[in-house]
């Protein structure tokens, strides 16, 4: 009895981890060539909007047409090439594609050079920023998939600068966005609700709000 720890201690050592924990993870900064991002904890809730995808990589933006990449992901599996979980091309913007029970369609983001440079958010008649400028903020939110690194494993050139231009540009057209960070082995995946809670996309409170 006396090498067992008593409640009063455990509980005591359970409240320090779970605080060490949030403090690190709202208070997690990136520096980098004397740039300092400040990641923020996606805090969901509930909407009656309905998302437009994007992808965010290298400094770049992809927006994602579900209607014509699922239909290109149906015709692949019934042409046999979605069997045993391999990967599969989309003939979308370089993405590649694998359908399984757990995730239901997953989007594998190898080649960024068909995509948008996010620093096209500047430019008025730029496709990004009418693609931006589409999403009827009564119907819909931004939902980004964001990759937390570039290739090489810094902060610049990743996919946060461009997810956070895109977000502070919505912001000011009052559209929401909600976000979740993937990488090459947990890639951006849609699959409907019903299916696994883990297919809930929704909105994010920002850190002012």
């Amino acid at each position: 009895m006396k090498d067992l720890i008593s409640l009063d201690s455990l509980t005591d050592i359970v409240s320090n981890s779970v605080g060490i924990l949030i403090i690190f993870a709202v208070i997690n900064l990136i520096h980098d060539d004397n740039k300092t991002y400040q990641l923020e904890i996606p805090i969901e809730h509930a909407t009656e909007l309905s998302p437009v995808f994007f992808i965010s990589k290298d400094d770049h933006l992809l927006q994602m047409d579900t209607d014509k990449l699922f239909a290109n992901a149906t015709l692949q599996a019934t042409n046999g090439a979605a069997a045993n979980k391999r990967l599969f091309p989309l003939d979308y913007s370089g993405l590649l594609g694998k359908i399984d029970q757990d995730n239901g369609i997953s989007f594998y983001a190898r080649d960024t050079t068909e995509w948008d440079p996010f620093q096209d958010i500047d430019k008025r008649q730029s496709k990004l920023r009418q693609k931006l400028d589409s999403i009827n903020p009564k119907t819909h939110f931004a939902y980004f998939f964001v990759y937390d690194s570039s290739e090489n494993g810094a902060a610049i050139g990743s996919g946060f600068e461009a997810f956070r231009k895109a977000r502070e540009y919505l912001k000011t057209r009052a559209i929401k966005t909600g976000w979740q960070p993937v990488n090459s082995e947990a890639p951006t995946h849609i699959c409907d609700r019903s299916f696994s809670p883990r297919c809930a996309y929704l909105p994010s409170y920002l850190g002012s709000q």
